[in-house]
């Protein structure tokens, strides 16, 4: 199975409350490029899971232009879930799946999936990183590709 790790595109600073920021205009057009790098992977018939925040809902939104896929939401994408509650969840699904979450969930649902251990990585607004695996479980992933959308942008 393949599972694509997505932060989401650039949000406004400064709202009212966190859960309802929105994408700045940049942000939309980082999620639109990372639909199109997701759609010439080849993903089957991808799954869209999203946190219930404004801005990623809008970044799913924004990729499913290039996909089509369904878009569900997980509340355990919110950025203060533990890794583990994610992963357990995952278990059931068998299917290629898009994950589009926050900080610092996204670092360390990555670092569990492919180490084995939860940490801190950085990761830039609307960055993907592409793992595959038989199963969505801890150590049982690898890295297959990352999609950095400032070096996108500058090519």
């Amino acid at each position: 199975m393949k599972l694509c790790i997505v932060r989401h595109g650039l949000a406004v600073t400064g709202a009212d409350s966190d859960e309802q920021r929105p994408l700045r205009e940049e942000g939309v057009q980082q999620a639109q490029r990372a639909g199109q790098w997701l759609e010439s992977l080849g993903l089957e018939s991808p799954q869209l899971m999203v946190s219930p925040y404004l801005r990623t809902q809008q970044t799913a939104q924004a990729i499913n232009e290039s996909l089509g896929s369904t878009i569900d939401t997980m509340n355990a994408l919110v950025p203060s879930s533990a890794p583990e509650s994610v992963v357990e969840q995952l278990l059931a699904v068998k299917q290629d799946t898009v994950l589009v979450s926050h900080l610092p969930l996204v670092g360390r649902l990555a670092a569990l999936l492919v180490e084995g251990q939860v940490f801190d990585q950085p990761w830039s607004p609307a960055e993907c990183w592409l793992l595959e695996g038989d199963i969505a479980a801890a150590a049982c992933m690898s890295v297959r590709d990352i999609w950095y959308p400032e070096l996108a942008q500058a090519s």
